[in-house]
């Protein structure tokens, strides 16, 4: 079950809302750590201040797009879980399809839940028709999420400078 009320979607486990920097300290937490950071473009954990342009990087692509990137929280306890949302990948025309979690919160199908509800957010709030998801090679429990929300595989391509197993799926 997914409900979109504006820019807000709650699922049966989930409410995905805006980050502000009011999150930043609790997201902090989560980008810090390495085990987060390797799967992501800096390879490593972030720092404070990497952590907030983030947050200021997902809210200025909401204003400028009219969708972004959301912060994932445990509908139960009210925890920050990580993010998922859409983005434009740099200058291109790729929409992607991101995610990023505590470890704590992996293996609950948490990523695949809310990677759903974005996905069901562009196809229906958005004129997008094409959606993709990349992934390092080696990040084979990233990789599963991506294939169990139906992309399918299209090849190896340079984002961020490296090179990522790339997916898509279209509306």
């Amino acid at each position: 079950m997914i409900n979109i009320i504006g820019d807000e979607i709650y699922t049966e486990r989930l409410i995905m809302r805006k980050l502000t920097l009011k999150d930043l300290d609790e997201y902090y937490e989560i980008a810090r750590k390495d085990e987060v950071g390797k799967w992501l473009s800096t390879s490593r954990g972030r720092t404070y201040e990497e952590t907030k342009r983030t947050i200021e990087y997902f809210l200025e692509h909401w204003d400028k797009k009219g969708f972004g990137t959301w912060g994932v929280i445990n509908k139960d306890s009210g925890e920050l879980l990580g993010h998922c949302g859409l983005n434009y990948i740099g200058d291109t025309r790729e929409v992607e399809v991101l995610y990023a979690f505590d470890p704590k919160a992996w293996g609950k199908g948490y990523g695949k839940e809310s990677a759903k509800a974005s996905i069901e957010y562009g196809f229906s709030k958005t004129n997008l028709e094409r959606l993709i998801a990349v992934a390092k090679t080696d990040n084979v429990r990233s990789k599963g999420v991506i294939e169990g929300c139906g992309f399918k595989y299209i090849g190896n391509k340079e984002y961020f400078k490296l090179n990522l197993d790339c997916y898509e799926i279209l509306k």
